[in-house]
């Protein structure tokens, strides 16, 4: 499988795993009985936390203008950190819908 991205968005599902995994191991050790509880709270840590970040990556204080000597013409770059051509922040939605699927989960089986 081939993975794109730019900029820091390859750092989406590490961050989604290093949040969702310690969540679900507390989580079942207190709650044994519920097993969507962990990875759902976890999901929703881990979409606030791809939130706030994909939202200071990709700042729009973060632009440059660049200033082509020859021709005089400026140039704006913006910051583009995305995993498979979506921005990082909106990842989050992502996120949080899966872990609104395991919170449904989790209703149903009890």
């Amino acid at each position: 499988m081939i993975i794109i991205w730019r900029g820091y968005g390859f750092l989406v599902p590490f961050i989604a795993a290093a949040i969702i995994v310690p969540f679900s191991v507390v989580i079942w050790q207190v709650f044994p009985a519920s097993i969507f509880l962990g990875p759902c709270i976890g999901s929703f840590a881990a979409a606030a936390a791809i939130w706030f970040l994909g939202k200071k990556f990709n700042s729009s204080s973060k632009n440059r203008i660049m200033i082509d000597k020859a021709s005089g013409q400026e140039f704006l770059f913006k910051p583009n950190h995305s995993l498979f051509f979506i921005k990082m922040q909106y990842w989050a939605y992502v996120v949080g819908a899966a872990g609104v699927f395991l919170l449904l989960g989790a209703i149903i089986k009890t």
